[in-house]
């Protein structure tokens, strides 16, 4: 029964006698910061504050600076803005204008076309032309100014005005009334 207990103690004495055994000695020269961590540490330099930093004062500035900025960036995009839409109301009214000229001149071309027509009517027009042959070239007249009125894009009233417009003109120059 004693050989259960002694057993476990020899070997513990066993292992911590093996364990001192591998100690290192001492060193020769003894090393004065042993066991000092502050050693081993990086020296702390004492310095200012970092130069970027900024006191409240300068913030305030660099927002006034900020919201300035952004200000005349505003402004800016609103004048750019308002000269675009500037523009587009004048591209607006010389494209107006452009068509006004150009429905002008189309109802001056057909009433040059309608006074050819009519010209040309009174050339052929003879004494001695029936009733029949006058409405027949009244109807010729008609249908040229439409046709006229219709190749300058003219809208259906206009090109129904113009075809009124000739066949009256016509009918006088022919003297049927």
């Amino acid at each position: 029964m004693n050989t259960k207990f002694i057993l476990p103690f020899a070997l513990i004495s066993a292992l911590t006698l093996a364990a001192c055994e591998n100690q290192t000695g001492a060193p020769e020269q003894p090393d004065p910061d042993a066991g000092n961590p502050e050693a081993f540490a990086e020296p702390i330099e004492e310095t200012e504050a970092p130069a970027d930093v900024m006191s409240p004062e300068e913030m305030q500035q660099r927002r006034e600076e900020i919201e300035q900025d952004a200000q005349q960036t505003f402004d800016s995009i609103m004048n750019d803005s308002q000269e675009a839409g500037e523009n587009l109301v004048e591209m607006g009214d010389d494209a107006m204008s452009a068509l006004s000229e150009q429905m002008t001149s189309a109802s001056d071309a057909i009433e040059v076309q309608i006074d050819a027509l009519v010209e040309n009517a009174a050339g052929v027009r003879d004494d001695n032309m029936t009733d029949e042959q006058k409405l027949e070239v009244v109807t010729n007249v008609r249908n040229a100014a439409e046709e006229a009125a219709r190749a300058l894009g003219q809208t259906a009233p206009e090109v129904v005005a113009a075809g009124d417009a000739a066949e009256e003109r016509t009918r006088q120059v022919l003297g049927l009334e």
